[in-house]
């Protein structure tokens, strides 16, 4: 329903100017959260065909779809087009791509980002980085 209302506010003149990606982001949130990934990247898509201005927020929702769908390999593209966005990666970011290490049974990647994060100061892991961490080496049995 809420993409349809978006498709319908994109249709109408006046409501046009106002969808923009904080709405659709609430769309991709959505059906990340309902495992509809093809219409997750559909809708991607058609943001950036419409040339909107995406936000870490943006990112942050299309990394966690890449680890809620053991989607990994595109998370390195998403991180990429950030920085051609000049989008620093934040703390969400960072756990969220740990997350989706874990979640693949990758944890030597994910100690790996862990370590890269303590190197910079304003990548402080925190316990939310740790809990991640944690459940991915239980998982697993390390």
């Amino acid at each position: 329903a809420g993409y349809e209302l978006i498709r319908e506010q994109m249709g109408d003149a006046q409501m046009r100017p106002l969808v923009n990606a904080v709405i659709y982001c609430s769309v991709l949130k959505g059906f990340s959260h309902k495992r509809r990934f093809d219409r997750v990247w559909f809708v991607y898509k058609e943001m950036k065909s419409e040339k909107l201005q995406f936000s870490i927020v943006t990112y942050n929702t299309l990394i966690d779809a890449c680890s809620r769908s053991h989607d990994i390999d595109r998370i390195p593209a998403l991180l990429a087009e950030m920085t051609s966005e000049s989008i620093e990666p934040n703390i969400i970011t960072y756990s969220t791509v740990i997350k989706g290490y874990c979640q693949e049974n990758s944890v030597d990647k994910a100690l790996k980002l862990l370590e890269d994060m303590k190197k910079n100061k304003q990548l402080c892991p925190d316990e939310v980085t740790y809990n991640t961490l944690l459940d991915g080496c239980a998982r697993y049995g390390m």
